[in-house]
Formats: C-alpha cells, structure tokens, sequence
C-alpha cells in the first residue's frame, strides 16, 4: 500500500481548503518574515542565515500541514512543494528588493521584482557558475525536499 492516495476522488474539500489555507498562508509570511530577519542580519553581520532558516521553517510548514487531514494524499503534497518554493522565492525576492532599492520598503509588493529576481538567479547560475550559487540551490531542494517530506 503507498503512503498517499492518488486517488482524486478521494480529496475532501475542507482538508484540501486548510492545506491551500495553513501552507499558503505560513509559506507567505515566513517569507516574508525571513527575508526581513536575513537583510537586517546581514547589514549587522555581514553573515546571511536565510538558507538555515529556510530549512527550519521548511520543516514547520510541512508539519503544519500535515496536521491539516488525516489521510495523505498526492494533491496535498504537490500543493506544499509549491508552496515552499514560493516561499523561497518571497525570501530572496525580499532581500533583493530590499537591496535593489534600500529607501522604500513598498517595493517588495512589487511582483515583477521577484520574476526578475528568479530570472537573474538561473541566467548567473548558467552564464557565471559559481560554487556559492549551486550551494544555495542544492540548500533550496534539499529544504524542499524535507518540508515535503514531512506532509506524509
């Protein structure tokens, strides 16, 4: 027997509706709380704690959902991973935009900053290879996979 349904018939509303509600919701404001926490880390320090606490909350937001229904399924799963990837992506948009334009704050609810963002991240991850680069995203899967891994 697998450890999830795969079944669709087998997806109940209201756990489907808290999984989208506690995982979009934690996933958002994690994000958004890490990427302050990271950019004033860094101005104080000089040292960046993001992908650390990237895979802490990872875990929190996987743990959380699982708590959510009571019988796995494939769905719950995938809505979670991709949660967690937009969480990353609100945590370095946030620093970025934060970097890019240190005066305003409004600019983090600026979309198009965070596609830019993810856009530079893989076109340097391709043009200009960099160790520290494949570390952050080996960081990012591996969180990932973790806070998957904990919904099942």
């Amino acid at each position: 027997m697998n450890k999830y349904d795969k079944n669709l018939k087998d997806i109940k509303l209201k756990d489907l509706f808290f999984v989208i509600l506690y995982g979009g919701l934690t996933s958002i404001l994690l994000g958004l709380i890490i990427g302050f926490l990271d950019y004033y880390i860094t101005s104080l320090i000089n040292f960046s704690f993001m992908m650390l606490l990237f895979f802490f909350s990872a875990q929190f937001v996987g743990n959380l959902v699982r708590k959510q229904y009571i019988r796995p399924h494939i769905v719950y799963t995938i809505i979670t991973g991709l949660f967690l990837v937009l969480q990353v992506v609100i945590i370095l948009g946030v620093k970025f935009a934060l970097l890019a334009l240190p005066g305003n704050i409004m600019v983090i609810f600026n979309v198009n900053l965070y596609f830019y963002y993810v856009y530079m991240f893989f076109y340097s991850l391709v043009t200009h290879f960099s160790f520290d680069y494949l570390l952050m995203l080996l960081v990012i899967v591996v969180g990932i996979y973790v806070g998957i891994r904990r919904t099942y």
